[in-house]
């Protein structure tokens, strides 16, 4: 089954409180909003929660655990590229993670 993006998603999140985003999500989602991505952020895909799904094709997961591979199985199968960054990658070189994320994963 291909994803179909929901109405209740929320598109382009201006404000990532520290309630519902943690640090390194928050970091990405400046980056985000910086370079004008269109993103969705707390997407629900097949039951599972992804923390951004970026121009309704790329999953994005942040964070520091390890990957669950059939959460995995299941993105791919819906027709979704995945991208996991580390807290570390954001909170070290935000800059980097930007500069990748612009000349790499844009081009899908």
């Amino acid at each position: 089954m291909l994803y179909s993006p929901s109405r209740k998603t929320k598109k382009m999140r201006v404000n990532f409180d520290k309630k519902h985003y943690t640090k390194a999500e928050r970091i990405f989602g400046e980056i985000l909003k910086r370079n004008r991505i269109p993103f969705r952020a707390k997407v629900v895909v097949q039951g599972r929660e992804i923390d951004f799904l970026l121009r309704e094709k790329i999953a994005v997961e942040i964070g520091n655990h390890s990957q669950d591979k059939l959460k995995n199985k299941l993105l791919l199968e819906s027709g979704l590229s995945l991208l996991f960054i580390s807290n570390k990658e954001l909170y070290e070189s935000p800059s980097l993670v930007e500069k990748h994320l612009l000349e790499n994963w844009l081009l899908i």
